[in-house]
């Protein structure tokens, strides 16, 4: 008998989700969540859109979220476009109140009602993966070995357990984010503001802090002609903003930029495997659409309910309906994003803004 019916990689929003999901689903299952302690240094400085609400409050944590010292923002703010600043109002939706989060109380909430509800709690990573007469067979970092009938893959961007099955993964481009704590200027009424650039654009947040986090979004092959891994050169683009640089402290950071993976990315499953993807290890999102953590939650949902529907009856339609549901939602997603960077052209010759106006309608397979 398998040690565990459901193996969870990652205690990150994605992986909690799909923790929370199944115990009130199915809370036969035993499960094991793999929670390997360190956080993305990208994890800053987000802003979720009003839709987290309900979301949460299906999983039962509305009241604790409200509680946990998360600033609502009512706008976004983007010169996209244009020079001038445009609002974008929280107001008009019908949860009026979007949220800037403290990540790491955020993290703390998903990571305690998560640890509570599952057969095993585990402060490990998954090294390896492997095929075996009850399913699975995953070794652990601390030496440990663990079988399982089904495995999660909430690994983020780094998708674990998809490299060790080698699974296809279909590319739009080479975006990454090189990010900076700096201090803030403003209090962070003006909500998330994003700046267009001819390199890509800049997004800026006030943390609950106090401080605010500032990401320049642009190619993985422009990083270094840009020099924006050292820290005099990112504040010197920095500080030629227009908008931006009027609520970030542009002088006294010492830190050096950390640079992360944000390129638009979706992994194809295979059908006959008893592991699903969820959150960014099975579809990544651009920043700018701004649906990164509620999509990992509410995926973690729909992943649980496909797979308590296989463990309990091998029924294998819903695991079938939440593949195919990745698949048409990334290519809903590939329009709109490429309809969004084609109202920029400011710069149609520079190579950021050439490669989005024409390739994001064609994908390519790689096997990052």
């Amino acid at each position: 008998m398998a040690d565990f019916d459901v193996l969870i990689a990652g205690a990150g929003p994605a992986g909690c989700a799909t923790a929370l999901s199944l115990a009130d689903f199915a809370p036969d299952l035993r499960v094991c969540l793999l929670d390997p302690g360190v956080r993305g240094k990208s994890n800053i400085g987000e802003t979720v859109p009003p839709p987290i609400e309900p979301v949460l409050a299906h999983l039962g944590l509305r009241e604790q979220f409200l509680r946990g010292g998360h600033c609502p923002s009512y706008r976004t703010m983007a010169s996209w476009g244009r020079a001038q600043l445009g609002s974008n109002e929280f107001l008009l939706h019908a949860h009026q109140i979007g949220w800037r989060l403290d990540r790491a109380s955020f993290n703390r909430m998903l990571v305690d009602a998560a640890s509570s509800r599952v057969a095993a709690y585990l402060p490990a990573t998954a090294t390896a993966l492997g095929r075996d007469p009850e399913g699975w067979c995953v070794s652990l970092s601390d030496g440990a070995e663990h079988q399982a009938q089904f495995v999660v893959d909430a690994t983020g961007n780094a998708a674990v357990l998809a490299r060790q099955c080698r699974l296809p993964s279909t590319s739009l481009d080479r975006l990454v984010g090189c990010g900076l704590g700096v201090g803030s200027r403003s209090d962070g009424t003006e909500g998330l503001m994003i700046e267009s650039f001819s390199e890509g654009w800049w997004y800026t947040a006030a943390l609950p802090s106090g401080e605010r986090v500032v990401m320049c979004m642009t190619d993985a092959d422009r990083v270094r002609s840009l020099q924006l891994s050292h820290i005099d050169r990112f504040m010197d683009l920095l500080g030629r903003t227009t908008h931006v640089r009027r609520v970030a402290e542009i002088n006294g950071a010492l830190a050096r930029p950390t640079i992360a993976p944000a390129s638009s990315r979706l992994i194809d499953v295979d059908a006959a495997l008893p592991l699903l993807c969820v959150g960014d290890a099975g579809s990544r999102y651009d920043p700018v659409s701004g649906q990164g953590i509620v999509k990992a939650l509410r995926g973690g949902i729909f992943a649980s309910y496909a797979i308590a529907d296989w463990l309990h009856r091998r029924d294998e339609r819903g695991l079938a309906r939440y593949r195919l549901m990745l698949k048409h939602e990334f290519a809903a997603y590939r329009e709109a994003l490429r309809n969004f960077y084609i109202q920029e052209q400011r710069w149609p010759d520079k190579p950021f803004w050439r490669r989005r106006h024409g390739a994001l309608s064609t994908v390519h397979l790689s096997g990052e």
